[in-house]
């Protein structure tokens, strides 16, 4: 995950503080950091990130490699599978995401909201190469993504305003000029009204079709995108197909979830 590096020592007085500055340091483009990379993005003493390091990599928090640097351990992944509801969602999601992605060859993600940030809970490679990065876990910003914008259309009005007010969210700096804020809230209305986002903007690199995903209360928790080049004239064929899809996915949440039962494992 694309995370907020934590920045002053101030900030870092108790061993908490300190270990999350260091697990927060890892992000989808740099897996693999060296211990001088660590202090640099942490601030925090030699002595002090070598100490919570080898502890780290005791408990399997981290890992080492044979250079020295250190990657997220086998104990943290394991932990985060337990993630709720992010995990039941992306489990419920799974088969809708692998359908679409056979029908469509088009990328397909499944993001859910994150204080001001969209995050990215999975998604399928479509056939065509574009210019999408992200991996499973990042966070992108909500206003120039369909599955964002989706998201942010629903969220509490607070959130909305936070974001929104002062002109000052996130815009990509090739796609110009920013949109107002007006413009926003009016597309923000549409959605709620379809329950569909489409997003064409001028000189972007892909175009994106979104709709959301609602949870046992009636609330939207995620919302699913097709993803196709800027090239591509097929966005709003695909608007049947992604409603069905995020139908399918709020079905599947809102019926009763399957009991697991583990084989009869010999020795226990």
């Amino acid at each position: 995950m694309a995370a907020t590096h934590y920045s002053g020592r101030s900030t870092r007085s108790g061993v908490l503080d300190r270990t999350f500055a260091i697990l927060t340091c890892f992000t989808s483009d740099q897996p693999s950091l060296t211990l001088t990379q660590i202090m640099h993005r942490t601030g925090l003493p030699a002595s002090t990130t070598s100490r919570l390091l080898k502890e780290l990599t005791s408990h399997q928090a981290l890992s080492r490699d044979r250079s020295g640097s250190y990657s997220i351990g086998p104990l943290l992944m394991e932990i985060a599978q337990y993630a709720q509801p992010m995990l039941y969602i992306r489990e419920a999601a799974s088969p809708v995401l692998d359908k679409l992605s056979r029908m469509t060859e088009e990328h397909i993600q499944l993001g859910a909201l994150d204080g001001q940030e969209m995050v990215v809970l999975d998604r399928r490679e479509g056939r065509p190469r574009i210019p999408v990065y992200y991996h499973i876990g990042d966070r992108l910003p909500v206003v120039p993504t369909a599955v964002g914008r989706v998201l942010l259309a629903y969220a509490d009005p607070d959130t909305i305003d936070d974001i929104l007010d002062q002109e000052q969210f996130t815009w990509p700096t090739w796609q110009t000029p920013r949109p107002p804020s007006k413009a926003i809230r009016r597309d923000l209305e549409k959605i709620r009204q379809h329950q569909v986002a489409l997003l064409r903007t001028p000189k972007a690199s892909v175009h994106s079709v979104a709709a959301p995903i609602f949870g046992h209360t009636g609330a939207v928790i995620a919302a699913i995108s097709i993803v196709m080049g800027s090239d591509e004239q097929r966005l709003e064929q695909y608007v049947p197909l992604i409603k069905a899809g995020a139908r399918a996915i709020t079905n599947r949440i809102s019926g009763p979830r399957p009991s697991r039962i583990l084989p009869p494992w010999d020795g226990e």
